[in-house]
């Protein structure tokens, strides 16, 4: 099932509702970073935080990056979204295992907070115009949703509700996403909104089980929460968007990126490899700068 993200919006315009899935996503991402169960959860966790963020911002070519900087083990990590639902990120430590953690009912959990440890959440919106808006908020406990919820409350002062979770059966992940319902600006003074969205969110009990058993059906997912929702709001274009692993790394990317180095640092790289072989961080794609094109750069700097 192709990853999307679906908005909608409930108590006649007062609450935005927006729920994403990212399981092929975070599969991809586990593919090209040899990453553990553990950190493929906390990965996508974060590509799902990223994209609810990027979810509203008005221009398509709008971006979110969100870093973590802790002491844990993970090592910190960074994920970068769009508004077009492009997401791309990587952990400090991909190979990361722990001891699950027992939560009652003979029920265990990845220990997120042990991973993180203790540190900061960094959140850049970038809209493309004028300079990137940039807040940092202590980490609550890692597990990525309350994190988010405390960024909101205390950066954006917004009442909002974050929930995100996966499920993992057979040894692999089937199903990873996550919901963001906050109560609107200019009605976030409203008692009444507020009550709503706190007393629907009561009802949540298990976010991974939810979402596992809407079998991918995200407006769904929404309306278990928020039956009433406001059907005719937003246009069915505008509802429902894909989403997918993406990274914008290429060849010229690679080339810009050696052009910055000194000459001597050229010169240096040419006469003990005669190449250059770049790795992406996002995505781990390789580019091979041969003996030629370092030549080249040599003269232009010459």
């Amino acid at each position: 099932m192709q990853d999307r993200i679906v908005r909608a919006t409930a108590a006649n315009g007062g609450i935005r509702l927006v729920a994403v899935l990212t399981t092929e996503s975070s599969l991809e991402a586990k593919k090209r970073h040899g990453l553990s169960y553990l950190t493929t959860c906390i990965l996508g966790r974060a590509f799902s935080a990223s994209l609810l963020l990027a979810s509203s911002m008005k221009i398509m070519h709008g971006r979110v990056t969100l870093r973590v900087r802790s002491d844990g083990p993970l090592k910190g990590l960074l994920v970068d979204a769009g508004r077009d639902g492009k997401v791309r990120g990587y952990v400090g430590n991909p190979n990361l295992e722990l001891d699950l953690v027992k939560k009652g009912n003979n029920k265990y959990s990845f220990d997120f907070t042990k991973a993180l440890g203790t540190g900061y959440l960094n959140v850049i919106r970038d809209s493309g115009f004028g300079e990137p808006f940039t807040s940092t908020v202590e980490l609550v406990n890692g597990n990525i949703a309350e994190d988010l919820a405390s960024y909101l409350y205390h950066s954006e002062q917004t009442p909002s509700a974050v929930f995100i979770g996966e499920k993992i059966q057979n040894k692999s992940v089937i199903c990873s996403g996550g919901l963001l319902a906050q109560v609107l600006p200019k009605k976030d003074t409203d008692p009444l909104l507020v009550s709503l969205l706190e007393e629907r969110c009561k009802e949540i009990n298990s976010f991974s089980e939810d979402l596992f058993k809407s079998k991918d059906n995200l407006l769904s997912l929404i309306r278990n929460i928020f039956p009433d929702i406001d059907d005719k709001s937003i246009s069915e274009k505008a509802r429902s968007q894909e989403v997918s692993f993406k990274c914008k790394c290429s060849k010229q990317r690679s080339l810009n990126a050696m052009k910055m180095l000194d000459k001597s640092e050229l010169e240096d790289i040419l006469k003990k490899d005669g190449k250059a072989e770049l790795v992406c961080e996002f995505c781990k794609n390789k580019y091979l700068i041969n003996y030629e094109e370092i030549k080249s750069m040599i003269e232009n700097q010459s």
